[in-house]
């Protein structure tokens, strides 16, 4: 539980900060609305399933994260080139991944110790990495010392926060630049230099 807490507040916490970068920079929360992403009916699909996986654990949980990752690919097919949803897709692909090659999703004594954890609280969903974990690096190897809850995340966390941070921030509208300003014609042009010639009589 404590898990998934922390990886919500990660991904709140960079959302936060990216809407204040946005608003900062001349993004609107009002952009959101004109800035639709296509197929949001696979995104939603892979988070219940990842919901519904991790609820029920066992079996189900690596077949929940499969199948996420099953509808992730149709999103990101359809969304590849919008900001943020590579980084989404690497995120949710990882941590299907090392799931589905483990189990359950490995986690780094290290990390827990780091974050403030003194021991690991066993689950269905989790196991500690050890010398026959395969791809442990995709693991909860990312210590994250929040305030009472205390946590290792993984990569894939990490990048699914960056990408949400990321679609957020772009789709307020932020720029960033000064805009621009349009090039004077040729007959502005000619019409500054009558106005700044002088008035002499004709010779």
């Amino acid at each position: 539980m404590a898990g998934r807490i922390a990886r919500v507040l990660l991904v709140l916490l960079v959302m936060v900060l990216a809407a204040g970068a946005a608003r900062l920079t001349g993004g609107r929360f009002s952009h959101l609305a004109d800035d639709t992403l296509a197929g949001l009916h696979w995104l939603a699909a892979a988070c219940i399933g990842q919901v519904l996986g991790a609820l029920a654990g066992g079996i189900a949980y690596p077949v929940g994260l499969i199948g996420s990752a099953a509808c992730i690919a149709a999103f990101l097919r359809l969304n590849l080139f919008r900001p943020g949803v590579a980084l989404l897709a690497l995120g949710f692909f990882g941590n299907a991944l090392v799931v589905a090659l483990n189990g359950a999703m490995p986690v780094s004594a290290t990390a827990l110790l780091r974050a403030g954890l003194d021991r690991f609280v066993a689950d269905p969903r989790h196991e500690l990495a050890a010398a026959s974990t395969v791809l442990p690096w995709l693991g909860d190897v990312v210590p994250v010392a929040l305030p009472g809850l205390g946590q290792a995340v993984s990569p894939g966390d990490v990048l699914i926060a960056a990408g949400a941070g990321l679609l957020l921030y772009a789709g307020m509208g932020a720029t960033g630049r000064v805009p621009a300003v349009a090039a004077p014609s040729w007959a502005e042009l000619d019409n500054l230099e009558t106005k700044a010639a002088p008035d002499h009589p004709a010779q």
